[in-house]
């Protein structure tokens, strides 16, 4: 029995949205591009959250306190652009997936 190829489970596991004049493989390796974009956004999510530094963790550095208002004032707007990126692409997964979400939706 031949082995299946990743095109193939990929097809397998969900089903996509025919768009036409668009090769179905194409169509599956975007969605499966997608896919892998959204779970790699939120690992980035689940170590910002790990990794969170303390104000004391700043120590004696040169300019620490400008250093540690700069960490929590960009630190919530990384996170919302985090968010709304993967909201983005979530949004385009379930435009292309066929019947109902293929997996969940929001942070993970």
């Amino acid at each position: 029995m031949p082995e299946e190829t990743t095109e193939a489970v990929v097809r397998a596991s969900t089903a996509v949205r025919a768009l036409a004049g668009v090769a179905p493989a194409a169509v599956a390796d975007f969605f499966k591009a997608l896919s892998s974009a959204s779970e790699r956004l939120g690992g980035i999510t689940r170590h910002l959250e790990a990794a969170r530094v303390h104000d004391e963790a700043f120590g004696k550095l040169i300019d620490a306190a400008k250093v540690r208002d700069a960490y929590h004032e960009r630190l919530p707007a990384t996170e919302h652009n985090l968010a709304e990126a993967r909201a983005v692409i979530e949004h385009f997964l379930a435009e292309f997936a066929v019947g109902p979400a293929p997996r969940g939706t929001g942070d993970s």
